[in-house]
């Protein structure tokens, strides 16, 4: 009976990893779009921004930048925490 309880709980956690990287795929591919959507906006301040549009722009490039190379680089932190965590 134990076998079969270690191979439930293995098959559970299985299941839970699969469904975490396929989560972690969408929300790259909607990082993606998000990120380019935030270079247009940081664009448009800094085209019809005026005085202050450099400043403003730079927000959107900078927080969009940081946002995607996080996002991106969430599977490599993902699959490094999964190599050191020992059941």
């Amino acid at each position: 009976m134990s076998v079969f309880m270690n191979y439930m709980v293995l098959s559970a956690i299985s299941n839970l990893q699969s469904t975490g990287a396929s989560i972690l795929t969408a929300m790259q591919l909607l990082g993606i779009i998000s990120a380019a959507i935030a270079f247009g906006i940081g664009a448009y301040h800094l085209i019809w921004g005026g005085v202050r549009g450099r400043q403003s722009s730079l927000v959107w490039f900078i927080g969009g930048s940081v946002g995607l190379v996080v996002l991106m680089g969430a599977t490599a932190i993902a699959e490094y925490i999964d190599s050191q965590v020992v059941f």
